[in-house]
């Protein structure tokens, strides 16, 4: 017994000891526990602030965040917020601990260091599960998908669709239906409802992924559409795959769609003109498109006419008409456009050739096209009439981009004037595409960076064929076939154009004929990677050769016989370098490199003195520009370059003829003196590399980053010039905008600044030469032109000016956007709010010292705040955003009568020290604000009844439903 009660004793010695000795090694560790603390802090910090700026540069691409990251910000953000009162606290605690009695001091100390330990241990564990995200925070964006894009339908009073609709629907819905098809009439509308099932349907599955089929099947293109949707099938999500224009069996296993009993979470909706192929695919549910009713084919056309009230002579015809379409929409659409707003005869005339069509017109209608014809026949522009043609060279349901279209019109001088510049060239095309797809002969088809897109459907691009088929001027298109290997015959060579873009063609053969009429040769989006030396031997009057998106290594020599090119597109051939030979092509006016392996222009470029375009953009080998050759380029309009090195003196040659230039240089300082940017219509000047992406609506922007602004006057006047202006990671800058009020600056229209972390204001005005600035300054106010303010990561951003005021004025700002700038006190004074008369937009995030967002008076004004008590002042702003804004009070910290006659939207989240809105009234119609059933009168009202509570916690509990977002459609009475 004494030695189990020894033992223990024994036991209980060492673990009192063992914690003595625990407690002894927190006091005499304290301070190297607090310093280790402070280092663990500043450590957090500075990865936080990494992690952060692989945020903010995936966000302006476009790309989708990693889940966990913004969770492991806003906690890393609580922990060092805690880390640092805790701090504070010890230091504070410093200086009481002396002036109290020792054993009170060693209690203190012992639980700051051992707080202290703990407290490094969590900022440690933070670290650990941040180190991935200093690589890797994001995943590349998904591009639009086609329910971003389509345009809903108006099917009131058309009952047939909309009956047809409500079947499809209903189909889907049905858990013992997996496959559903509909079947009608090429241009009855089957693709219309399928985008309009999809459209009603989107929130209804995870995803929805539309496939354009057509009757050249591509397998492979389809397993690429449909890959992700049948990882998320297998994974038991609801998908629906929509498969349109199916014209024959589809094995569903061979172009990798999962169905059946082992996948019932896929839905699949077929569209085909045969039943046939629907009941091959074995549809459970086949619905069957009808033509529409005569009164509903009347009112669509009446809608499309735009006319209902009619003279009877005319009705009589227009009736006529539409039985001629046989309720088919796509014919109602087309005709009835063609004839809008035409003379009586032009209608009768129209309908004697849908009843008796003429020889030409038969095979037309045989074909049942002749509606589409007479669309067609009736466009009034004959440039339009020439792009129509064109865009039938291109892919069925291929789309087809505007710039392209343009350069191959151009190059083919259908605007009869050869000499016609490029600006004027886009501009008539443009009015070409609108009234083409106005007339239903073309349809939208998306949008790229910079340019829009639009495709056909295929009964159009069946009739353009019909047209180009015949006559003296033909077409041989055989694009997106999958052809492998090109063998033309004798007869083609009568064919004026041909096109074989977008197969699988790996090299052309030289057949030794002759295309003595052939003006266009499209063999783009192949797999070419060898031309023989003559092949190009028997097409002397060739204009427009489009060879772009090959593997072509080397030029033929028979090129330099095609002295009569004037569009030539070698883009995209990365192995391609010696472009010498293009010397010979003298009439050449659209020369395009981009993305090839060349390393310099070789003095041969300057002998097209032709040369309206010339495209050497992201050719990451370019080095060097021969000196001469662009001062013989005097018609230059357009010019694209982008260089690895800094010899830029070439741009001193360029002429007056230039319009547009896109330049990517290493440094800013490598435009050389003397170059005078101020003349141009439109540039994009990037210093260091930039991905493309979208800009805001401006012709002129600079876009500069990671790097020292240097206040020179050529960086000034470059700013001066531009309409955008994007900073980006910019050390040693004070203030953006330096000395700007001592120049011209009423261009700008778009200010964004990201991460410059010196900034302590956006224009520093107090250092105005008062004696130059009385010269008329009042008359061009700066920033008089801005439209949209963008602000981020702006560490020491306290102001966004300096006094005086009276040289400010926002009149054309729309909208303003600041995020992440802790140190910003307020944002507007009053008396700059009250010229923001175009201001729709406020959104402010994650400013941590923002007390105000529109300030009651103006230091150095004369003004005083009792003369605005009274003032009534009307905000046009229709969307507010407050969010994580700790020290916000309110939204205006005065008592004048505020009116936001267009306020709709309104988000106040995270904004805890939020009492009031205003001091004053503020009337704000179109939203109602109540609580638990009771109505308030007004937003400040709402908001001191619940002064108890955080502005957030206000809003869950209120009748605003959508994710604390105050909004005019949800919250009436």
């Amino acid at each position: 017994m004494t030695e189990v009660v020894s033992a223990l004793v024994g036991k209980v010695v060492d673990y009192l000891c063992g914690a003595a000795k625990t407690e002894i090694t927190y006091l005499w560790n304290y301070s190297e526990n607090v310093k280790n603390l402070k280092n663990e802090i500043e450590k957090l910090s500075s990865m936080k602030g990494r992690v952060q700026q692989h945020i903010e540069l995936a966000t302006s691409k476009g790309e989708c965040i990693l889940k966990g990251v913004e969770e492991w910000i806003k906690k890393v953000d609580a922990e060092i917020s805690d880390a640092t009162e805790f701090i504070a606290k010890e230091a504070e605690a410093k200086k009481t601990c002396l002036k109290l009695p020792f054993c009170v001091n060693l209690s203190t100390i012992l639980q700051f260091s051992k707080t202290a330990t703990k407290r490094t241990s969590y900022l440690q564990q933070h670290q650990r599960y941040g180190k991935d995200f200093e690589t890797c925070v994001s995943l590349p964006a998904p591009t639009p998908g086609f329910l971003d894009l389509y345009r809903r339908k108006s099917l009131e009073n058309i009952d047939t669709q909309k009956s047809t609709l409500k079947k499809i629907i209903e189909a889907i819905k049905d858990d013992k239906i997996q496959i559903v098809g509909i079947n009608g009439l090429g241009g009855v509308g089957k693709t219309t409802l399928a985008s309009e099932v999809a459209a009603e349907m989107k929130n209804e599955f995870a995803e929805i992924v539309f496939v354009t089929v057509s009757q050249n099947v591509d397998a492979e293109m389809i397993k690429q559409k449909v890959l992700v949707a049948a990882k998320r099938i297998i994974n038991g999500e609801k998908v629906l795959i929509i498969l349109d224009d199916v014209w024959e069996e589809l094995k569903l296993e061979e172009v990798g769609i999962p169905f059946g009993s082992d996948n019932k979470s896929c839905k699949i909706l077929v569209t085909s003109r045969s039943k046939d192929v629907c009941e091959a695919m074995n549809v459970q549910k086949n619905v069957s498109v009808s033509p529409l009713q005569d009164e509903e084919a009347w009112t669509l056309f009446e809608r499309v006419v735009g006319k209902s009230e009619w003279d009877s002579t005319l009705e009589e015809v227009a009736l006529n008409i539409v039985k001629e379409c046989g309720g088919l929409p796509l014919f109602i659409q087309a005709v009835g456009k063609a004839l809008r707003n035409k003379e009586y005869k032009t209608w009768e005339a129209a309908l004697d050739r849908l009843q008796d069509p003429t020889d030409e017109d038969a095979l037309f209608k045989r074909n049942g096209i002749m509606q589409l014809k007479l669309s067609y026949d009736y466009l009034e522009s004959e440039v339009a009439r020439s792009c129509f043609l064109l865009c039938s060279m291109f892919p069925e349901d291929g789309t087809i981009g505007f710039k392209r279209l343009t350069y191959y019109c151009l190059g083919l001088g259908i605007f009869n004037n050869h000499d016609g510049d490029i600006q004027g060239a886009k501009y008539r095309v443009q009015l070409a595409v609108d009234s083409l797809k106005s007339s239903f002969l073309l349809l939208p088809g998306g949008e790229t960076e910079d340019e829009e897109l639009f495709k056909m459907h295929d009964l159009v691009r069946d009739m353009a064929r019909l047209v180009t088929s015949k006559g003296d001027y033909k077409f041989w298109v055989e694009s997106g076939r999958g052809l492998k290997k090109w063998q033309p015959k004798k007869y083609l060579e009568s064919y004026n154009k041909i096109s074989l873009m977008g197969n699988r063609i790996c090299e052309l053969h030289d057949h030794g004929l002759v295309f003595s009429h052939l003006d266009t040769f499209l063999i783009q989006d192949n797999h070419m990677f060898s031309l023989p030396d003559e092949f190009f031997q028997g097409m002397e009057k060739l204009k427009v050769l489009d060879m772009s998106c090959n593997r072509i290594p080397y030029l033929p020599q028979s090129l330099k016989k095609l002295t009569l090119l004037r569009m030539l597109d070698l883009s995209g051939n990365e192995s391609l370098n010696e472009i010498s030979i293009l010397g010979k092509l003298t009439c050449l006016g659209i020369l395009k490199l981009r993305k090839t392996r060349v390393t310099n222009i070789p003095k041969e470029i300057g002998e097209l003195t032709n040369l309206r375009l010339l495209d050497v953009y992201l050719c990451e080998s370019l080095t060097y520009v021969t000196p001469g050759v662009i001062s013989k380029l005097n018609k230059l309009e357009e010019l694209y370059v982008g260089l690895s090195k800094r010899d830029c003196n070439f741009l001193l040659e360029l002429n007056e003829s230039l319009k547009v230039l896109h330049l990517n240089v290493p440094e800013l300082l490598c435009i050389p003196e003397g170059f005078h940017f101020e003349t141009l219509m439109g540039f994009l000047i990037e210093e260091g590399y930039f991905e493309n992406k979208p800009i805001y609506d401006c012709k002129r922007v600079l876009r500069l980053t990671e790097s020292i602004l240097p206040l020179t006057m050529r960086v000034t006047k470059l700013i001066q010039a531009s309409e955008c202006l994007i900073l980006c990671y910019i050390k040693d800058l004070n203030n953006v905008l330096p000395y700007l009020y001592l120049e011209d600056c009423d261009k700008l229209k778009y200010i964004e600044v990201t991460a410059c972390h010196d900034v302590r204001s956006l224009v520093k005005t107090c250092d105005m030469d008062v004696t130059h600035t009385s010269d008329g300054l009042g008359e061009n106010k700066v920033f008089s032109q801005v439209e949209y303010i963008l602000l981020d990561d702006l560490n020491r951003l306290e102001l966004l000016w300096d006094r005086p005021l009276q040289y400010i004025y926002f009149c054309n700002l729309t909208s303003i956007t600041i995020w992440r700038c802790p140190s910003l006190l307020n944002l507007f004074p009053l008396s700059i709010a009250q010229g923001l008369v175009n201001l729709r937009d406020i959104d402010i995030d994650n400013c941590k010292s923002l007390l105000v967002v529109i300030s009651k008076g103006d230091e150095g004004t004369t003004r005083s705040e009792t003369e605005l008590v009274d003032t009534n002042i009307v905000f046009p702003l229709t969307n507010i955003k407050l969010l994580n804004l700790p020290k916000l009070e309110s939204f205006y910290s005065g008592h004048s009568i505020i009116k936001y006659p267009y306020l709709e939207n309104m988000m106040v989240i995270d904004c805890p020290n939020m009492k009031r809105w205003s001091y004053g009234e503020n009337h704000i119609p179109n939203i109602r604000f109540k609580h638990e059933g009771r109505p308030h009168s007004n937003i400040n009202e709402y908001i001191n009844d619940h002064k108890s509570m955080d502005v957030n916690t206000i809003i869950r509990k209120g009748s605003f439903t959508n994710k604390d977002l105050f909004r005019a459609d949800q919250v009436g009475d």
